[in-house]
């Protein structure tokens, strides 16, 4: 009985240490210019509303499934993933049709959502911009703990949708993107309690094939 309950409390220290692990930040190799048009601007740059912004964090990268033993108040290398998903930050077209600069609605959609996001045209990469630190799994339990571990990676997706008025007619569009940070989660199969949606996501998807 002693030794089940290390077990479990084990587990539970593994996924909440993970969860709050964050990458750094590094500025993007490659970016593409935004679509705006190079004509003056027919809209106003501060008159956006922003009908709704949603916020939600997306599995990105996942790894396979590994088979894995932390000893004892030791710690074990978290599994490698890889990217599983393809996303462009973008805008809708039509908006910028009608006179809409990209550079001008996520500016105020970075003012309305209090973050700094990604350029328009961005195209999503599996860690932060600066890379990931070294990730490690910890188990400070008094028995070793075994079993097969995922390691998943998101991000903070962003979607606005606004109006705004160009030479005397509104204009309504779309913006989707996301925040420069990574969250990442060490999980072990089979143990679904205390995971964030995106961690079941992860469960669900590497520990059932």
């Amino acid at each position: 009985m002693r030794s089940a309950l290390l077990t479990a409390c084990a587990v539970a220290l593994l996924t909440a240490c993970a969860a709050q692990e964050q990458s750094p930040l590094r500025t993007i190799d490659a970016r593409n210019p935004s679509p705006s048009p190079p004509a003056s601007p027919r809209c106003q740059a501060d008159g956006y509303t922003w009908q709704s912004i949603v916020h939600r964090t997306t599995l990105i990268g996942l790894s396979d499934a590994r088979e894995i033993q932390i000893p004892a108040h030791g710690s074990a290398p978290s599994p490698t993933p890889k990217l599983i998903r393809t996303l462009s930050a973008r805008i809708s077209p039509t908006a910028v049709e009608a006179g809409v600069r990209s550079t001008d609605a996520l500016a105020s959609l970075e003012d309305k959502a209090s973050e700094v996001l990604e350029p328009i045209n961005t195209r999503l990469t599996l860690h932060a911009p600066a890379g990931r630190l070294t990730s490690k799994m910890i188990n400070d339990s008094d028995a070793p703990v075994r079993g097969r571990f995922v390691e998943a990676v998101g991000i903070r997706l962003v979607t606005g949708t606004f109006t705004v008025a160009c030479a005397g007619d509104t204009v309504r569009g779309t913006v989707t993107t996301w925040g420069r940070g990574r969250s990442y989660e060490s999980l072990r199969c089979g143990t679904k309690d205390h995971l964030s949606a995106m961690g079941r996501e992860a469960e669900r998807k590497a520990c059932t094939t």
